[in-house]
């Protein structure tokens, strides 16, 4: 489906705001690079705590319990560092501890009939995962990480980008549009009994 998404009635609470607690900034230094091996636990660890925030309210603890152990586990992110269609970023500060963010990018054609009938900007590359710590939030970590993760998508010489978000999602959406990936269509999946709603989003990142 082609064209913003548009929704009528009465609009719907963010179901998501009183899940984000504002921040309040830090002038802490971050860092973005490349992720390799070495980061697979750490990275596995940031994503069991940010993925779950990420979810609607409604999604099962079952589904959720089940999902960080057998796709955000050590041995999945290793199987994203070592795939040359994957591009994963992490951001980092000086704590040296575990990452403050990290972001997955796949090159290549959706495999969602939704999805390919959506975007307009071939050939693409998804932003497959954005996720800051909750304790970064409202730091500008999240911008800088964009920054550098639209120039990692860039060198992949794609002329678009996209990505899928819940349509409850009010912040994360807010921050999509604020870098450019605007509503273009939107898919389903089933959770357990349950059908979700993204809203696809596309950019440009060059013209011919």
């Amino acid at each position: 489906m082609s064209g913003p998404v548009v929704r009528t009635g009465r609009a719907r609470p963010d179901r998501f705001a009183r899940r984000y607690p504002a921040a309040v900034p830090v002038p802490v230094p971050v860092t973005v690079r490349r992720a390799n091996e070495a980061d697979a636990e750490g990275l596995s660890r940031l994503a069991a705590l940010t993925f779950p925030l990420a979810c609607t309210p409604q999604t099962p603890a079952d589904f959720l319990a089940t999902h960080i152990a057998t796709r955000l586990d050590p041995a999945s992110f290793r199987r994203h560092l070592g795939d040359p269609a994957c591009t994963v970023l992490l951001a980092e500060d000086e704590s040296g501890g575990d990452p403050v963010g990290y972001t997955m990018l796949l090159h290549g054609e959706p495999s969602d009939p939704d999805v390919a009938r959506a975007i307009h900007h071939r050939p693409t590359v998804e932003l497959v995962r954005f996720y800051v710590h909750p304790g970064h939030h409202g730091s500008g970590t999240a911008g800088l990480l964009m920054e550098h993760t639209l120039a990692a998508a860039d060198a992949t010489e794609a002329r678009g980008a996209w990505l899928g978000v819940s349509e409850e999602n009010a912040r994360a959406n807010a921050f999509y549009a604020r870098h450019g990936f605007e509503p273009v269509g939107r898919k389903r999946f089933r959770i357990g009994e349950t059908w979700e709603d993204d809203v696809v989003r596309e950019r440009v990142l060059r013209t011919p």
